[in-house]
C-alpha cells in the first residue's frame, strides 16, 4: 500500500471523495496525511516488527572512546554491536565507568551507552582503522511522496501485510476522535479492533522468537576480576566527536 493508497482508503472510511479533496470544507490533503503518518507511527512502535530493526556502520576514530548515536535509530535501543568482527559485550553505564575507572588499561571487548552516546572501550580495537557495526530499532520513516510504501510493504505496493489496514485503521480511530468528528467512542472501537488486529498480525513473529535458542550459556560469565598488576591511567576517551556515520 502506498501513502496515496491510504489516504485514498482512510477518505472512503470518512465517506469523502478524495478526487475532490481540494474542495472539502473539512478535510484536506495534508490532514489526511498527518493521520496515515499517525497511524504509521503508532503501529510502529507497538511491536518489534523485523522492519523496524536497522544497523549502522561507522569507522572508529583515533582517541575516540564514544561516539554520536546513529542518528536515525532510536536512542536507547542498541543491543549489539560489532567492532572489527567482534561482537562486545554491552555493560551498564555505571559498571562500565567503574570497570574503567578501577582497570584503566584493561583490554576487554566492552561498550555502553548513556543519552546520545555510545561508549566503545578503545583500547581494545584498532583505532581508525576497525569498523563498527551497531544493531537497534530504526525510526518510523515520514511518508511524503504519493508512491511512498507503508511498512508493511516491504519491497513493493503488492507485496504487503494486513498491517497497513490497520495503519488506516488507526489514523481512522484518530479522526473520530478529533475536534472535526468528535466521536471518542467510535474511536474506542477502532482502536480497539487495530491493536487486536496487530496482536493476531505479531504470533507468528513471537512464536519464531520463543523457538530461538541463544547460543550463549548462562554459565558464560567473562572474568570480570582479572590481575591487573600494573594498572596505568591511560585515559579511556577525549571529548573529540566528529561525524562517523555512514
Amino acid at each position: 500500500m502506498t501513502f496515496l493508497e491510504a489516504k485514498q482508503h482512510l477518505a472512503r472510511k470518512l465517506d469523502l471523495n478524495y478526487s475532490d479533496i481540494a474542495n472539502d470544507g473539512l478535510f484536506t490533503d495534508s490532514d489526511l496525511g498527518a493521520f496515515i503518518q499517525f497511524g504509521l507511527q503508532r503501529a510502529w512502535d507497538y511491536k518489534p516488527w523485523p522492519f523496524t530493526q536497522t544497523t549502522k556502520t561507522a569507522l572508529t576514530g583515533v582517541s575516540q572512546g564514544y561516539y554520536d548515536y546513529p542518528p536515525d535509530m532510536m536512542r536507547g535501543s542498541a543491543y549489539l554491536l560489532i567492532v572489527g568482527g567482534n561482537a562486545y559485550q554491552k555493560l551498564f553505564m555505571q559498571d562500565y565507568l567503574a570497570w574503567f575507572q578501577a582497570n584503566p588499561s584493561d583490554q576487554s571487548q566492552f561498550w555502553s551507552e548513556n543519552g546520545t552516546f555510545i561508549f566503545i572501550n578503545q583500547l581494545a580495537y584498532t583505532q581508525g582503522v576497525n569498523s563498527f557495526d551497531v544493531y537497534g530499532r530504526g525510526i518510523a520513516p515520514t511518508l511524503s511522496n504519493t508512491t511512498d510504501l507503508l511498512p508493511f510493504s516491504p519491497t513493493t505496493d503488492n507485496e504487503q501485510y494486513s498491517g497497513n489496514e490497520v495503519i488506516v485503521q488507526l489514523a481512522h480511530g484518530e479522526v473520530l476522535d478529533s475536534e472535526k468528528k468528535r466521536n471518542p467512542q467510535g474511536a474506542e472501537v477502532e482502536r480497539k479492533k487495530a491493536y487486536q488486529s496487530l496482536d493476531l498480525l505479531w504470533k507468528p513473529f513471537a512464536d519464531q522468537k520463543a523457538n530461538m535458542q541463544s547460543q550463549t550459556s548462562l554459565f558464560n560469565a567473562p572474568n570480570f576480576f582479572p590481575n591487573y598488576p600494573n594498572n596505568s591511567q591511560t585515559p579511556i576517551g577525549n571529548f573529540n566527536m566528529p561525524n562517523f556515520w555512514q
